[in-house]
Parts: structure tokens; sequence; C-alpha cells
């Protein structure tokens, strides 16, 4: 069949309407999807571990209410972006030398400078069988050291709580004023 017959032969076709609208969603379609892959801010995975274990306790349960994160070119304390708690209780007794993801999400890729964690409460049980209830002083630990969130990436904060600094025994009581140690981010 030669070409003019074959071209006067589709175009007589019924459904050559129905395939010119099909082609045509398509391209709107993949042009709508382009824009907005390319209008959404790149995102990577943020993941909070902490970690420790005080020698005195056979179990220190801590609780958390909050992690939040400030990201460099943010300006001011509304700008602080909140993680979602994975725990909200960690004891620390059964992490041993381990980690315990505090917090996972996905944030804005880019630079950040400050992690916030609220401490709500704190209680232990001594290796002798002593409940030990404690006061949460100044329960805000705020971290300055700065990372990178590469997009489509994930970046590990590991806390390092010196649970021997916070812990204190005074006038009968204990108080557990969160004290940070090491920072290793990878």
């Amino acid at each position: 069949m030669r070409w003019d017959a074959c071209r006067a032969s589709w175009m007589r076709g019924s459904g050559s309407p129905r395939v010119l609208l099909v082609l045509a969603l398509g391209i709107v379609l993949v042009l709508v999807g382009t824009l907005y892959y390319l209008s959404v801010p790149a995102s990577g995975t943020l993941v909070i571990q902490v970690r420790d274990a005080p020698t005195d306790f056979s179990h220190l349960l801590v609780t958390f209410s909050e992690v939040r994160v400030h990201p460099a070119n943010a300006g001011n304390e509304s700008q602080w972006l909140n993680l979602s708690l994975a725990v909200s209780t960690i004891d620390f007794m059964n992490l041993g030398n381990l980690t315990k993801v505090l917090a996972l999400n996905k944030v804005p890729a880019g630079k950040y400078t400050q992690i916030r964690i609220v401490v709500t409460s704190a209680s232990g049980t001594m290796m002798g069988g002593a409940s030990v209830p404690m006061t949460v002083a100044g329960g805000i630990l705020e971290t300055n050291t700065p990372f990178d969130l590469k997009a489509g990436g994930v970046t590990t904060v590991t806390l390092d709580f010196d649970l021997a600094q916070s812990i204190h025994q005074a006038s009968g009581s204990w108080v557990f004023m969160p004290v940070l140690g090491s920072i290793v981010v990878s």
C-alpha cells in the first residue's frame, strides 16, 4: 500500500480523534508532572539517635516530647521544623553501647545549624531495685553543631547523652539535668 493510501485510510478511521485526544492528554500529564516535580523542594531523611548507659542504674527511663531542627537560613524562633518522635520514652540501660532512633523525618534538603530536644520526665531504678523519681531541670537541650542534609539522602545525627553528668542527687532528691557529650553526624 502506498503512503497516501495509508494516510487516507488512517484519517478516515473512527479512532483518529480519540487517538489524538489520548496523545494530547498524555503530553499534558507529562508536562504537569514535570512542573510539579520541579516545584517541590528537594528533601532528605533526617535521623536523630541517642545513646549512653550509666552504671549505677538497672533502668533509666527518659521521656521526650519534642525534637526540632533549625535551618541555617531561617531567622527566627518560628522557623524551627518539628520532627516526628519514633519513640517518646527510652530506657537508656537497655541500649548499652547501641543507639536508638529518637526522631525520623523527611525535611527540606539544606544546611541546619541547631537541634532542640525537650525532655519532660526521667526516672530510674538503682542496681539494688530502689525506684528513683527524678525532677527534670532545664529539660531543653540545644546543639549548635551544623550539618548538611542532601536531597534524596539520609543524614544521621547521633547524640551521646552524658548521663553521668545529667543525674545529680541533692538534698535527698534526684535531679535530671540533661547534658550532651559527643555529637556525631554521618
